[in-house]
This record gives structure tokens, sequence and C-alpha cells, in this order.
């Protein structure tokens, strides 16, 4: 690879991530709106019904594990605390941000 090929591939980077912002400056691309309601969607599947069911059937597999003796407590320390990050991601991540705005 000589100078100019480097040269051209900088050149061309620059040039996409110039085309990149000035393409996040028109009002009707630069809207969030679909990337919102996606991303809402998403966290609705992590914090809905299902996953909450999934959730207490896990609590209940380490219920029955411990009640036979065979529970592995980094096991059901692993579910635990996976719950708890799922569930309460909202709640840490506004606690996250009230503490650095303040």
């Amino acid at each position: 690879m000589n100078m100019s090929t480097i040269s051209n591939k900088k050149m061309n980077s620059v040039m996409a991530i110039m085309g990149i912002f000035a393409l996040a400056l028109i009002p009707d691309i630069a809207m969030a709106a679909p990337w919102d309601s996606t991303a809402t969607k998403v966290l609705e599947i992590f914090t809905g019904g299902m996953t909450r069911t999934i959730a207490i059937i896990a609590v209940i597999a380490c219920g029955i594990a411990a009640m036979a003796g065979k529970l592995s407590w980094d096991w059901a320390i692993k579910i635990i605390v996976g719950i708890v990050l799922i569930f309460g991601a909202a709640a840490i991540v506004d606690y996250v941000i009230s503490a650095a705005s303040a």
C-alpha cells in the first residue's frame, strides 16, 4: 500500500462520517420516532409478562433445588442477580442519570 492509497482510504472515511452528520441534520431523518418505538418494544419484551413468568419459574426451580438439597449457590445467585438487573434496569438507569445530573 502506498501513501496515496492510505490517503484515499482516510479521505473516504472522513467523507462518509461527514455525510452521516449531514443526514442527521435533515429534520425528517433526524427524528428518532421509529427507533424509539422499536426500542420500547424491545424493552417490553424484556420486562413483559413472559419474561416475568420465566423469572418466577426460575425462582421456583431454585426453591425446589434448595428443598432437595441440590441447590448450587452460585447458580442461585446468578439467577437472582440476573432477575434484579433485568427488572430493575429502568430504576438503575434513572438513579444513575439523576445522580449524574445533580
